[in-house]
């Protein structure tokens, strides 16, 4: 029998090979706790993204014991429906599939949303084992945002899951210090419950790859060197507010007939921007599936700026888990989010980028002519030094040492007091 450190449990819907960006998350995740010396056993669905289809999958990870389920769900088309039949099914699976191997756990990790899984296993879990929540998004604070009665129905339901999820927990941990007050706040969680790490880098390769001599050739022909290239990469959905987004984008194309401009996405938005706008003549956004994570570096490298949206109301609500990512390949980043918000403050912090302070289409094309004159002037690898001391802060050590309640080893990195407004800064550890 291997005598592991710790034995984890780890429960999250997406995982490897998973396309969404949490599913690369949790596999790195789960990859680092393996380093550490910990078995793992992953409870998690087989591959529904971005089509929302379940791709059935046996795909392994060496020294990981992965239990998939799903096969046979049909998500609706309907992304509240979809949301509710995610949370039914997965808490229902998480049961059967925890109940023999729950005396086999001495930490039980569970990435939030969605939510009613982590919850329901609590009472099935012995009182032994460490209960921790890697909390993603607030679907609280995201659901908020659209008023109407059957809306503000599904906020309490998802409320009440949300609230007794976390309290549930020893500790959750939030993406961002934003987060973690909205959480405190609003679920009336101790402060000896609550941890804030930023999302950890997750490249395949060091950021040297990112130098032009050394890219790769596999997206030579959609993203050819003699154009500068703006990009989005990433979900569509309604906290990204990508109706805007792309008719922003589609204006821009017009304004800079030298500049191609891409949206790399999945799922049932991005066909239909993708019928809407491929049908029209002369520039106009293209539109092209998720790149595999091996092809990451080289899309970085390729990308003059990519776009970090954010919808007005949800920035409290969630933190682009690619940031880090951006941030270490040195790629101008242009958010579209509040001057206050914890991703506005990062981009400024890290000197890496700008902020478009609010969701206007003449205020997007002229922060995007500065940002276009900064990236011709400006090559990537000096974005890239620029950020170096603040890559400590999104270390996935960190994030297993206090999952597992170890002291975490933070760097004393601090930004600087004239980023923000407000007194809240970059976080360096565990609060409380």
């Amino acid at each position: 029998m291997t005598d592991w450190q710790q034995r984890i449990l780890f429960v999250s819907p997406f995982f490897y090979p998973e396309l969404i960006s949490t599913g690369k998350a949790n596999q790195h995740l789960v990859e680092a706790f393996a380093a550490h010396g910990h078995g793992v056993t992953v409870i998690c669905s087989h591959p529904v993204y971005p089509s929302w289809v379940p791709a059935r999958s046996d795909a392994e990870i060496s020294g990981i014991k992965i239990l998939r389920g799903g096969a046979r769900v049909r998500y609706p088309a309907a992304m509240p429906l979809r949301r509710m039949v995610l949370e039914a099914w997965f808490a229902v699976y998480v049961l059967a599939r925890a109940w023999r191997i729950r005396k086999q756990a001495d930490v039980a990790v569970c990435v939030v949303p969605p939510s009613l899984f982590a919850f329901c296993l609590h009472f099935l879990l012995p009182k032994s084992v460490r209960r921790v929540a890697v909390v993603h998004d607030l679907q609280g604070v995201l659901a908020a945002q659209r008023e109407s009665l059957p809306r503000r129905l599904i906020i309490q339901l998802i409320h009440a899951v949300e609230s007794r999820t976390f309290r549930a927990q020893d500790l959750c941990i939030f993406f961002s210090e934003d987060m973690a007050r909205v959480a405190q706040d609003s679920y009336d969680l101790n402060s000896s419950q609550i941890a804030v790490q930023y999302p950890f880098i997750t490249l395949p390769q060091n950021v040297a790859a990112f130098e032009k001599t050394q890219a790769p050739q596999n997206l030579a022909d959609l993203f050819p060197p003699d154009k500068l290239h703006v990009v989005y990469s990433g979900a569509l959905g309604y906290k990204q507010n990508s109706r805007q987004l792309v008719t922003m984008l589609h204006a821009a194309a017009q304004q800079f007939p030298d500049v191609q401009f891409h949206v790399l996405s999945g799922g049932p938005f991005f066909e239909q921007f993708r019928a809407q706008y491929g049908a029209l003549s002369g520039a106009r956004v293209q539109f092209h599936p998720l790149v595999a994570e091996q092809d990451l570096p080289e899309l970085y490298q390729r990308s003059a700026i990519q776009i970090i949206p954010q919808a007005e109301g949800t920035e409290a609500g969630a933190l682009p888990s690619k940031l880090p990512n951006l941030l270490a390949a040195g790629v101008y980043l242009l958010g579209i989010c509040g001057p206050r918000s914890e991703a506005g403050r990062l981009i400024q912090q890290a000197g890496t980028g700008s902020i478009v302070e609010r969701w206007d289409e003449n205020l997007f094309t002229i922060r995007l002519s500065e940002a276009l004159e900064v990236v011709r002037r400006e090559p990537a690898s000096v974005r890239r030094d620029r950020v170096a001391p603040l890559l400590g802060l999104f270390s996935v050590t960190n994030m297993v040492r206090l999952a597992l309640g170890q002291e975490a080893d933070f760097e004393d990195i601090q930004p600087s007091k004239e980023v923000g407004p407000e007194e809240t800064a970059v976080p360096s550890g565990a609060r409380g």
